[in-house]
């Protein structure tokens, strides 16, 4: 029994510590403000095909973007973007094929 009301505290102050507070509620909107892992960005306005970090397929979502050697590079998460510009010349970039027509 006291292991069971263990785990229910540790899980309600788990729950409690992931609500950081910096979410701030929208003007005339009763709705909360989008974290900034929730915002999605297009895919066609990254020069990479593929997270440069885990190598998942930007086409699968843009949480954070970078701007690197002249390009947009896309990530899969702040996290994966920091450790992107931590140290670039470590990781191989999978750019886009440039279309017919286009420079």
């Amino acid at each position: 029994m006291k292991i069971y009301i263990g785990l229910f505290i540790i899980t309600a102050l788990a729950a409690c510590a992931g609500n950081s507070g910096h979410e701030t509620p929208v003007q005339g909107d009763s709705s909360m403000a989008v974290a900034p892992e929730e915002v999605q960005y297009d895919t066609a306005l990254v020069a990479n095909r593929r997270d440069p970090v885990c190598r998942m397929p930007i086409k699968a979502g843009i949480y954070d973007t970078a701007h690197y050697q002249g390009a947009v590079i896309g990530f899969c998460s702040g996290a994966c973007k920091d450790s992107f510009l931590l140290n670039p010349a470590a990781y191989t970039l999978v750019m886009k094929e440039a279309t017919p027509g286009t420079k």
